[in-house]
């Protein structure tokens, strides 16, 4: 399920901070402003997400990804909010009950083990029904918080933009005013 969240901003206030600057200039200050904000937007989504969901922030950080379009000096943050399986939610343990991974319970799971070795090593596996044969690996779905999250962040992107839009135009002006 894509989400798209789109912001159009008027930067015509900011630009009076680049009075006298070149084009060039003005553009790479725009540039590092995107890939800054890009960048800030990514933490600040894993941080929160990882705080109301309980999943380690690198998991998160591996499913955010900024892309910057020079040619039309645009960027775009990209959230995979597809389940994370359960193994990779932490350490996962064995107990009575089921899979335990990370802060995470499942009851009725186990981790797979082969002798042979196979790539569903330490993975954890659950039933999918009451016979022998049929099962499903875990995964944790975690994408009505994650679209909830990355909404929230999106709505202070904006302002964060502009501000480290100034800095990045204050830091032209004062290379040429050197």
């Amino acid at each position: 399920m894509p989400v798209t969240i789109k912001a159009e901003i008027d930067i015509r206030p900011v630009l009076q901070l680049a009075n006298g600057l070149s084009e060039n200039a003005i553009r790479n200050a725009w540039r590092r402003a995107l890939r800054k904000t890009g960048d800030w937007v990514k933490t600040y989504v894993a941080r929160s997400l990882s705080g109301e969901i309980k999943v380690p922030q690198k998991v998160l950080k591996q499913r955010l990804y900024f892309f910057l379009r020079s040619t039309m000096m645009e960027g775009k943050v990209w959230l995979g909010i597809n389940a994370i399986e359960a193994e990779r939610l932490g350490k996962v343990r064995q107990t009575r009950r089921g899979v335990t991974a990370g802060r995470h319970r499942f009851d009725g799971a186990w981790i797979y083990r082969s002798k042979r070795g196979s790539p569903n090593d330490g993975g954890v596996f659950r039933r999918v029904g009451r016979e022998r044969s049929p099962y499903e690996r875990v995964k944790f779905e975690w994408d009505e918080a994650g679209e909830r999250a990355f909404r929230a962040i999106a709505a202070k992107a904006e302002a964060r933009l502009f501000e480290i839009l100034q800095q990045e135009l204050r830091w032209e002006v004062s290379k040429v005013t050197r």
